[in-house]
């Protein structure tokens, strides 16, 4: 993308005072680089974006800062309030996997934007809603996952997995995670699935402790929708999306995912790797 960077959109974690004091402290820095800062809290009710005293906003914003971690853009992502708009992530979390600046470089880093632009990467998510009766009664959408898994009673579940009105097969397991290739560095590899690379429209099936059975993760394409139907009365059964939503399920509801119209930007410098971010956040290790 283009080094002419007018406006910006700051999003900082919600209720977390180094967020909120990073923000005004990255937005005067910014202003001092003739850039229009707009500055949101990470709130569903925070329709609205704060402008400096002074600014006068000149444009939509060509790049949005989210301050946080992993699960802050994660949340900024499932709104709407920033779609279209590239994303580019300053780590004050733990793993920080999706941000690319830290608290002790990130005046660098900007500058580096400034000067030379960023690359738009897209990544798909997926819509994910619950069948009950015949009627859809919960929908969301999601960036990592959707994850179909117990509560508090540790008993198997049982499910009747298809893709695209095909039926796959009857899986008995702790549960099911439906991931995308962003999603893959997440519950997806914990519970056995593969790294995804994050640019392909595909989606991972990874069954979570399946028992007697030889369901291997399964990559499928995103454009067909993943069903997973409880196929047996079962009780105390939750759907969790992106770690952040939760839904209770009933006996044979029918969970389904399907890729999203929506997406995310990611803004990317050219010496961005996806392998050498593997590398540093230990996910592969070379000798």
């Amino acid at each position: 993308m283009g080094r002419d960077i007018k406006t910006i959109l700051i999003i900082y974690k919600a209720d977390h005072t180094l967020a909120r004091e990073t923000a005004w402290t990255v937005a005067d820095w910014l202003a001092t680089h003739g850039v229009t800062v707009l500055i949101r809290e990470n709130l569903p009710e925070a329709r609205s974006a704060v402008v400096p005293p002074g600014a006068v906003l000149a444009a939509r914003p060509q790049l949005a800062l989210i301050l946080g971690g992993d699960g802050t853009m994660l949340s900024a992502a499932r709104q709407t309030v920033a779609d279209g708009v590239p994303f580019f992530g300053i780590n004050l979390g733990r793993v920080g996997f999706m941000t690319s600046a830290g608290l002790d470089d990130w005046r660098e880093v900007l500058a580096d934007i400034l000067e030379n632009g960023f690359t738009p990467a897209r990544r798909i998510m997926i819509d994910v809603s619950v069948i009950r009766g015949g009627e859809r009664v919960y929908e969301t959408t999601s960036l990592n996952d959707a994850v179909v898994s117990r509560g508090a009673m540790a008993r198997l579940a049982a499910f009747n997995v298809s893709l695209d009105d095909v039926d796959i097969c009857t899986l008995r397991a702790d549960g099911v995670v439906i991931s995308t290739p962003t999603g893959s560095t997440a519950y997806c590899v914990s519970a056995g699935g593969p790294l995804i690379y994050p640019g392909l429209d595909v989606l991972c099936v990874v069954p979570i402790c399946p028992f007697l059975s030889d369901f291997k993760p399964v990559i499928v394409p995103a454009e067909s929708p993943v069903r997973l139907a409880l196929s047996a009365p079962e009780t105390n059964m939750y759907l969790t999306c992106d770690g952040q939503e939760l839904f209770p399920l009933d006996d044979n509801d029918v969970v389904e995912v399907r890729k999203s119209s929506r997406f995310l930007i990611l803004a990317k410098r050219k010496d961005d790797s996806y392998f050498a971010r593997l590398r540093l956040k230990g996910f592969i290790s070379c000798p």
